[in-house]
């Protein structure tokens, strides 16, 4: 006898990531912030490990957007 199963996945949570300052910048290989790059979210690394509490993407979103929206305006000033 056959049998179907639906069967959806998703990606709720990253654990790796780029590298970042106190600023929001990428950092390269070299630990050297990459000039006008900067990450929030999901794509900051070194957050989380192992596992991590419920709604803390969201906030790690908000604090890391906020911090990278906030350093990026500061860059497009300065230049």
């Amino acid at each position: 006898m056959l049998r179907a199963f639906q069967v959806g996945c998703g990606v709720t949570f990253t654990f790796g990531g780029l590298r970042i300052n106190e600023e929001a910048q990428v950092l390269d290989v070299d630990m050297v912030p990459i000039e006008g790059l900067f990450a929030a979210g999901e794509l900051v690394g070194g957050l989380f490990y192992f596992n991590y509490p419920g709604g803390t993407g969201l906030m790690a979103g908000a604090v890391f957007g906020r911090l990278a929206g906030t350093s990026a305006a500061a860059s497009s000033h300065a230049a």
